[in-house]
């Protein structure tokens, strides 16, 4: 296996998970919280989604799949491809409205193309810079890497809330 392709099994490997756990789950449990304070599942994972987006986008210079499949129409706000939903209010995170059905062709579309920019990512590209989102650049090794933080730790999150909303056992045997 060269050493993209862990990458790649372990993106294949999360969205399994990450779609066990919106199996069951109504559009009501997706803005469910565990206090005032915290983000909802929906809107967690539609975030995760977003920034993969973002920075996958920048790696293979392609049109971001919010906009060039028109994710935004279905999700009901603008098409502004900056919005990551980073720096938000809560009322702005709760005003977010998202489907199980969106979120999951949403964040599947963003996966099919994440794992095909990591097919055709040679070592130089690593060193290639690349745009970061709060100013200035990165290489695509670094965003990479950052990425796969992000990521993971917002399926977590997922996961946690997913089991916060009904308890153990959606996980399976």
């Amino acid at each position: 296996m060269e050493p993209l392709g862990i990458l790649q099994h372990a993106w294949k490997t999360d969205a399994r998970l990450v779609g066990m756990a919106l199996d069951g789950l109504s559009d009501e449990d997706l803005v469910k919280r565990p206090d005032d304070e915290c983000n909802p599942l929906g809107w967690t994972l539609w975030h995760q989604c977003r920034y993969e987006d973002w920075v996958i986008s920048g790696i293979d210079g392609q049109e971001q799949v919010w906009t060039a499949g028109a994710w935004h129409d279905k999700f009901g706000v603008p098409a502004d491809p900056d919005q990551l939903g980073m720096r938000q209010s809560l009322d702005e995170v709760m005003a977010f409205k998202p489907t199980v059905e969106h979120l999951k062709g949403y964040s599947e579309a963003v996966r099919e193309k994440t794992l095909a920019c990591l097919q055709s990512v040679s070592p130089d590209d690593l060193d290639r810079e690349v745009a970061n989102p709060s100013g200035g650049t990165r290489t695509v090794g670094e965003a990479l890497g950052i990425l796969v933080l992000d990521h993971f730790h917002h399926s977590g999150q997922v996961t946690y809330l997913r089991g916060y909303l009904t308890g153990k056992g959606w996980f399976g045997a």
